[in-house]
């Protein structure tokens, strides 16, 4: 008995992930068997754990380098594969590139395979990724894929005595509920003594209506209250931004999308913070 095939080319399953996706996965000719639901959790080609394996990466070479901390700052790959392919090549073309940083929606509708792109284009870097849940990383069955695949939404790692501390702010996925940001969790991350400067990644800034408003005033003042905090890194706007933003010493910066074609190169020495944009 004929049985429907998931279409496996990378031009035509990308096309699919539009408006189309759910139609073409439920298509057959003669019954009612196929291989796998865009829905599903699981497959043989889903990795797993990306964050800790690329940070393990990471900060095994850490002994070897300079105190220069030099990283990508991008977001927002969603359906942007043909542009995902061109960052990569630029990035690889530049010198010492410690890591590079997603700031979430790394898919579009939380499907798996959108995820397993995404993965497949940036594990062709020369250098490890870290990615940070968004809020469209969140909806069907994606918050399930993101742990699974990245791990912990809330995460953080020490790298030449800068630490960054990578969490979900994505408020209005939990129907602002009062829990995410998690306010306590961040405030423990502060409390290392172990770093000397402080970077938050997360993917809805705290100026924006999808972030949890009775949340607002604890997070920034947060981060205001502790010197050694830097820099604070969104994407979700899909806008270049860089400003202080309350009265206090905290940068904040947001990035554009994959799709515009431009990302941002960070230096960190000592605390002190160079970036640039280029073009891909």
């Amino acid at each position: 008995m004929p049985m429907l095939h998931y279409i496996t080319s990378p031009s035509l399953t990308r096309f699919a992930v539009g408006t189309s996706f759910i139609a073409l996965a439920f298509f057959t000719t003669a019954c009612d068997k196929f291989e796998y639901s865009p829905y599903q959790t699981d497959n043989s080609n889903r990795p797993d754990n990306l964050n800790t394996k690329n940070i393990n990466e990471l900060l095994s070479s850490e002994m070897e380098s300079d105190d220069t901390v030099r990283f990508i700052f991008t977001g927002d790959s969603q359906r942007f594969y043909d542009e995902l392919e061109d960052l990569v090549n630029k990035a690889n073309s530049l010198p010492k590139i410690d890591f590079l940083v997603l700031a979430g929606d790394i898919s579009d509708f939380g499907l798996l395979q959108e995820f397993i792109w995404v993965n497949e284009e940036l594990e062709q870097l020369n250098f490890p990724y870290m990615a940070v849940v968004g809020n469209h990383d969140l909806t069907a069955n994606g918050s399930v894929i993101y742990t699974s695949m990245f791990g912990q939404k809330n995460f953080s790692f020490t790298y030449k005595k800068h630490k960054f501390i990578f969490h979900d702010t994505n408020s209005r996925e939990y129907n602002f509920n009062g829990s995410v940001p998690n306010i306590p969790w961040l405030g423990a991350q502060l409390r290392d003594t172990s770093a000397k400067w402080f970077i938050g990644v997360s993917h809805v800034p705290p100026f924006d209506f999808d972030f949890d408003k009775n949340l607002e005033n604890a997070y920034k003042d947060q981060w205001a209250a502790d010197s050694s905090f830097i820099l604070s890194l969104h994407g979700h706007l899909h806008a270049y931004g860089d400003a202080y933003i309350y009265d206090d010493h905290v940068r904040y910066i947001t990035t554009k999308a994959v799709g515009q074609k431009e990302f941002m190169l960070f230096e960190l020495v000592n605390g002190k913070i160079s970036k640039k944009m280029i073009a891909y």
